[in-house]
């Protein structure tokens, strides 16, 4: 398993740590959670394994979010014979996950990025893991208590971390789940839970499967294009807004767009349903990519309506530079993307290659991102001709025509 890293200069530092009595290597990235080391929440959480859990019995490990792979490693390395899956909405966590397998000599794991409740799931787990983030929502933590009493094979367990704030919640839910806590344990941050049973009730079939994370359902505005969506927890722009997309929206409904069309990194799916649905707009395929599995399936789900009509694809992917690997070259009547480069990586020179190379003579590249990342990624400006330029606190929009 060898990892395609973009460049070298995503991996911020190396860090080790040690779980049963054995070392291992861990880099990590300013791009993700945890750069500056193997958090105390994570290693709360395998202490437990390590004293309270059957783990040596265990042949089949779901690591959920897994991140740079801390939790599911470990479990990996101590057990061998055993298959441990690793998911995480983030492509880039999902390829520094790859990459510390190999940087540890570890290949009894698959590591997808695909949220849990994407399926179908090929096997039930006898161990099933998670840090589950603070910002995901009552809902999905909900959802993810009664999904893996669903996927636990018998005598099987989860053992979630979670902040403290939440722990009592969590509690609540596991207890109304039906489940046995089997094991508790907390620092003045963290709680651990380990808990397991029996859940009768039936996975669901996958035709609603945003529902656990839609927290909101409105009607937002560009200039002339109104629209309706659903949105998500854990991904800006809910309920309003952000100066970010006014600014280029603004831009972007100015006039009506035809043709192939990619998004890198489409949020809620504002930019791609106002812009596919304008009066007079003529998408003939639309293409959403991005790090975030979250953002592509609620993008997907809001262009419901259209799918009839329009080829959507989505495409997971670590770096906006890396969209050439989906998309033939020169084939994009307009790319859309919105900034947020790893902090101290090289991406300006192979994101305006990529840009380049995949827009046809006359296409345009919509740009929102903060003023100071735009302005180094348009110290080298040939080949193109801007057609706007605007700035708001601190953001700024650009749409630039490929000559």
């Amino acid at each position: 398993m060898v990892t395609d890293f973009p460049t070298d200069d995503f991996i911020n530092r190396r860090t080790t740590y040690r779980f049963s009595g054995m070392e291992l290597r861990l880099d990590l990235s300013l791009g993700l959670f945890s750069s500056a080391g193997v958090d105390t929440g994570s290693m709360l959480l395998l202490k437990t394994l390590a004293k309270e859990a059957p783990v040596a019995s265990s042949s089949a490990i779901l690591d959920v979010g897994c991140g740079v792979g801390t939790l599911g490693l470990a479990l990996a390395k101590k057990l061998p014979g055993s298959l441990v899956t690793m998911v995480d909405r983030d492509e880039m966590a999902v390829m520094f996950t790859r990459h510390n397998a190999d940087l540890n000599g570890i290949d009894n794991i698959r590591a997808d990025s695909r949220l849990m409740l994407e399926g179908p799931h090929e096997t039930h787990y006898d161990l099933i893991l998670t840090n589950f983030p603070a910002k995901a929502g009552e809902p999905v933590l909900e959802d993810f208590i009664n999904r893996s009493l669903s996927l636990l094979t018998p005598g099987g367990r989860t053992a979630i971390v979670i902040v403290h704030t939440l722990a009592d919640r969590c509690r609540e839910i596991i207890q109304s789940s039906g489940a046995g806590i089997l094991h508790t344990d907390s620092s003045k941050q963290h709680t651990v839970f380990h808990y397991g049973g029996s859940n009768d009730a039936p996975l669901p079939d996958g035709s609603n499967q945003m529902s656990p994370y839609i927290r909101h359902t409105g009607t937002f505005k560009f200039k002339k294009t109104p629209y309706t969506l659903d949105t998500v927890w854990n991904i800006s722009d809910f309920d309003t807004l952000s100066w970010r997309l006014k600014l280029i929206g603004g831009m972007l409904d100015e006039k009506p767009m035809s043709g192939c069309m990619a998004f890198w990194s489409p949020g809620q799916g504002h930019l791609p349903l106002a812009v596919a649905t304008r009066w007079g707009a003529e998408p003939t395929r639309l293409i959403l990519a991005g790090r975030d599995r979250l953002e592509l399936l609620i993008g997907k789900h809001n262009l419901k309506d259209i799918t009839s009509s329009v080829e959507i694809e989505l495409h997971s992917t670590a770096d906006p530079s890396l969209l050439n690997r989906y998309v033939d070259a020169g084939s994009l009547d307009l790319l859309v993307t919105d900034l947020s480069p790893v902090p101290k990586s090289d991406w300006t020179g192979p994101l305006r290659d990529c840009a380049k190379g995949l827009l046809k003579s006359g296409g345009e590249w919509a740009l929102v991102g903060r003023s100071a990342d735009i302005a180094s990624l348009m110290k080298v400006s040939g080949g193109w001709t801007p057609v706007h330029d605007k700035r708001n606190k601190g953001w700024r929009a650009m749409i630039l025509r490929r000559n």
